[in-house]
């Protein structure tokens, strides 16, 4: 991992290749996006004199995100005829465009970020899948839904089954803590109980 200068205790959560920087298929290509639990990382190969490029890399620490209430500033909104990402930083914006699958790569990605930014990183999906096959499961499901009620949720689904997680800082130490709402958990750091 030495070829993302990745700090002590820093891991990669996400990477995709193929990512342009800007709001649609017009933007500057990127070598690869990386998001760890501390950093977004922005790779591109960079043109320096005639004959030379450089491998440059752009850290966004996560802990500059805005945030609304308690909210990350990260959306994944419909831009023109295409889909894209928006990461609202402190002092910048920064949009990218996933042309493989716009919409489910930056509805992938704000989920991922915003789980990162909060601690909660088990919150995207487990499976990967290709973007080919993405794209074939995402338009059965929008057919499937719009042939059998534009994917509505039953009436008879409760909120309360629903499990929940939930992010808090320590009382002790203020480390960030992650869990199921409602249960026990010990803080690594100093070792104190305290319920989410």
């Amino acid at each position: 991992m030495d070829e993302y200068n990745l700090e002590p205790g820093e891991l990669v959560i996400m990477q995709e290749q193929s990512v342009k920087l800007g709001d649609g298929p017009d933007g500057e290509d990127l070598e690869e996006l990386v998001l760890t639990n501390q950093n977004l990382i922005l790779v591109a190969n960079v043109q320096q004199g005639l004959f030379k490029r450089s491998r440059m890399l752009k850290r966004c620490p996560l802990s500059k995100i805005r945030r609304q209430g308690d909210v990350p500033q990260v959306f994944a909104s419909k831009y023109r005829d295409t889909y894209c990402l928006q990461i609202a930083f402190a002092d910048e914006t920064i949009a990218l465009h996933f042309p493989a699958n716009p919409k489910r790569g930056a509805e992938r990605w704000a989920e991922g970020i915003a789980g990162a930014t909060d601690g909660s990183f088990g919150s995207g999906s487990a499976v990967d899948l290709p973007p080919e096959i993405t794209n074939v499961v995402d338009g059965a499901r929008d057919f499937v839904g719009a042939l059998f009620g534009g994917g509505k949720a039953r009436k008879d689904a409760s909120h309360e089954r629903r499990v929940t997680n939930a992010t808090r800082k320590c009382v002790g130490c203020h480390a960030p803590l992650t869990g199921r709402t409602g249960s026990t958990v010990t803080c690594p750091y100093c070792d104190t109980r305290q319920t989410l």
